[in-house]
């Protein structure tokens, strides 16, 4: 009897200690386990942006007026251009076209650069661009239409703000017009909700319609 006891007492170490060594041991997943990482596509219309439009740097749109001065070369006098319509604007001596939107003011530089010395118009010369000031426009029921200077933040409802206000005869329609493309809101749901506030661009031309009632 005495033995059977040690046998069973020593048995039911025995047990507790392969359950405990299975307790402890680290499962290994299969390659059915393995963690899944979530791969997100980037935006449409993205690139690979260099270090400057990355920590969001202003790049060039239509309509953005600009200074080109240029130094190293005495006859090239500086130019006052507005970029068109289609993001570009035209050079002295460069036959084509230079597509000028999308670019920062810094790259646009390398490019002009560039495209003087590599096309052996000139040795050497140094390009400076900067941008002049910039505009936008409030039309139709306001109480003071008219082109307005652009201030850096400046949106939507303190644009129309600015041309002092909506008159009697305002709907609640608002557009933007902005490259071609027309962007509509609604003033009394603005009023209603500051998030729904938009930044004004240069160029952009904002219309406040009239009530027919």
């Amino acid at each position: 009897m005495r033995m059977l006891h040690k046998f069973t007492i020593g048995g039911l170490f025995l047990t507790m200690a392969i359950l405990s060594g299975c307790a402890i041991q680290p499962v290994s997943p299969g390659p059915d386990r393995t963690p899944q990482m979530e791969i997100t596509a980037p935006p449409v219309g993205t690139n690979n942006a260099s270090s400057s439009q990355a920590l969001g740097a202003y790049t060039l749109k239509p309509a953005d007026p600009i200074f080109v001065r240029f130094s190293g070369v005495m006859e090239q006098q500086a130019l006052e251009l507005v970029i068109d319509e289609n993001g570009e604007i035209d050079l002295l001596h460069i036959d084509q076209p230079v597509v000028a939107s999308g670019l920062t003011t810094s790259e646009l530089e390398d490019k002009i650069e560039r495209l003087y010395i590599d096309g052996g118009i000139y040795k050497n010369v140094s390009v400076n661009v900067t941008m002049t000031a910039k505009v936008y426009y409030v039309q139709g029921e306001v109480n003071a239409p008219g082109q307005f200077q652009l201030v850096s933040g400046t949106t939507l409802v303190q644009a129309i703000a600015g041309a002092r206000g909506l008159t009697p005869f305002a709907s609640k329609k608002v557009t933007v017009t902005r490259q071609g493309k027309i962007y509509t809101f609604s003033w009394k749901e603005l009023e209603k909700n500051p998030a729904l506030d938009v930044k004004i661009e240069a160029g952009d031309v904002i219309k406040i319609w009239q009530s027919w009632y």
